[in-house]
């Protein structure tokens, strides 16, 4: 470059002592009329991103690079999600509860009936999933015994190992979709499990942002940063969308994604909440379909079986944050084992019960629940539950509202 400089300099010396010695007038006026040569290179610019050439300066270096991400669909800055992990109290139950193992359990009158084998209120059908409220407790034998808000005692364990993960609550829409990995994942330099790790390591449930999605080898490929592939093998995605299904009036709206088991609170067109769930699988799945709000209840039981032989019996005391959406269908809370993000409820929506919480306080009667299936493969819809048996379809009555 300097040496560019010094012969264009020495060709411009040359050019003017020729015409020096031809005429000093025009001498003076080509003098005059050469603009000057800048003999420095202009200087870098601040990083940044700059859509247009600054003139001033080269955007080079960190600013081309910006640029270059930019073009790839990153935003400079790179900022985190505007949303934060809500109030932890949550995910408190509403009240205790234990798990009833063993086969047939009967409940008795008291805890001298439950001791010596007396007076039997009622039995509890054997079963896989089996859980009563408790408000108190007593030791005898080495057995436990507990006390149910229904009255009565049955020999039970004390359950405390609720599941406590918990969505986002945000303060401001996301421009880019985001998701959560639902087993623990390294991350990928290339869309492709060939691909090398980019030697970061996911655990279970952590957020991520996806600047951009592509289709291999049987999945989808979320882009979480420059360089760095995630699979939905081991992570779902939640699609921003602030757009008003059709039918919604009042601009809220709950959206439940069945294709990717995630669930989404909307308000005033921005994203207020959302969560991974777990919806109806098999024969059982979640109708899809636009629905509304029509009973709320703190505490609610359930039961039932859909088998002829009834081995999946389930009896659950004390579901917390429960609300009514489609006939027997809700969106509830659950304490007992459960893995977000895979459909396996009887058709319900499950929501681990801080998320459960924080939608029941957040919902009124009459708001709207979208549940949709973006891939098509969720029938459209058919009554449920389906049992084998037939079985009656007990449909709870809306509580008077004050």
């Amino acid at each position: 470059m300097q040496l560019m400089k010094t012969k264009n300099f020495l060709l411009l010396l040359a050019e003017i002592a020729m015409l020096m010695a031809a005429s000093p007038a025009a001498t003076q006026a080509a003098i005059l009329a050469v603009p000057p040569v800048p003999y420095y290179d202009l200087p870098l610019c601040q990083p940044g991103y700059y859509p247009i050439d600054p003139g001033d300066c080269l955007a080079l270096g960190a600013s081309q690079t910006i640029s270059q991400l930019h073009e790839s669909g990153f935003p400079y800055p790179i900022k985190p999600l505007a949303a934060a992990k809500p109030d932890a109290v949550l995910s408190e139950l509403p009240v205790r509860v234990a798990r009833i193992n063993g086969a047939e359990t009967p409940v008795y009158a008291s805890l001298d009936d439950a001791i010596s084998g007396g007076t039997v209120l009622r039995t509890i059908p054997d079963g896989a999933s089996r859980y009563v409220t408790m408000i108190d407790s007593a030791v005898s034998g080495g057995r436990t015994f507990v006390r149910t808000m229904a009255g009565g005692w049955v020999e039970a364990t004390p359950f405390y190992s609720w599941p406590k993960w918990q969505g986002l609550e945000f303060y401001a829409t996301p421009q880019n979709d985001f998701g959560w990995t639902i087993n623990p994942t390294p991350s990928y330099t290339q869309p492709s499990f060939a691909a090398p790790t980019t030697g970061k390591q996911y655990e279970k449930y952590v957020e991520f942002q996806i600047y951009q999605m592509v289709e291999a080898e049987g999945y989808e490929w979320y882009e979480a940063g420059p360089g760095e592939w995630i699979p939905s093998l081991k992570s779902r995605r939640l699609v921003v969308d602030t757009t008003p299904p059709k039918g919604v009036d009042n601009n809220r709206w709950i959206s439940i994604d069945l294709f990717n088991q995630t669930l989404a609170a909307y308000e005033n067109g921005r994203l207020v909440f959302a969560a991974l769930i777990a919806t109806g699988s098999g024969e059982l799945y979640s109708d899809p379909g636009l629905y509304y709000i029509y009973e709320k209840r703190e505490l609610e039981q359930m039961q039932g079986s859909y088998t002829s032989d009834r081995s999946d019996f389930y009896s659950l005391e004390g579901v917390p944050w429960t609300m009514y959406y489609n006939h027997a269908q809700a969106i509830h809370g659950i304490y007992w084992p459960a893995s977000l993000g895979f459909t396996q409820s009887h058709g319900c929506v499950n929501m681990f019960p801080g998320d459960a919480h924080w939608l029941f306080n957040w919902a009124k009667l009459g708001d709207w629940v979208y549940v949709h299936d973006p891939s098509g493969q969720t029938p459209i819809p058919t009554p449920t539950p389906i049992g084998t048996p037939a079985q009656e379809i007990i449909y709870p009555t809306p509580t008077a509202q004050n």
